[in-house]
């Protein structure tokens, strides 16, 4: 995963990244049930495929102050960014 090359708060050293995988990951921030979206340009989370259980599944978590990838599981009812793929 690598973060896009633009579109990241690049107010600090590891803003932007240089999109060495092809992934260009973008900060689409974090939803709730409700439909409010915050930290949009600083965060970006992406669900993965992986279920914990019926109520937590697996995903990916990139943030504006560092170039590093985190897994973690968190409650399905978050808006949290997918990315789809063409076969």
């Amino acid at each position: 995963m690598s973060k896009s090359g633009n579109g990241w708060n690049a107010d600090v050293a590891f803003g932007n990244g240089t999109d060495d995988f092809g992934f260009s990951a973008l900060p689409g921030g974090l939803g709730d049930s409700g439909g409010f979206f915050r930290n949009v340009g600083y965060y970006g989370d992406w669900w993965s495929a992986t279920e914990g259980n019926s109520y937590f599944a697996w995903l990916r978590d990139m943030g504006y102050y560092n170039s590093s990838v985190d897994r973690y599981y968190d409650d399905k009812s978050y808006l949290f960014s997918v990315r789809c793929l063409q076969d």
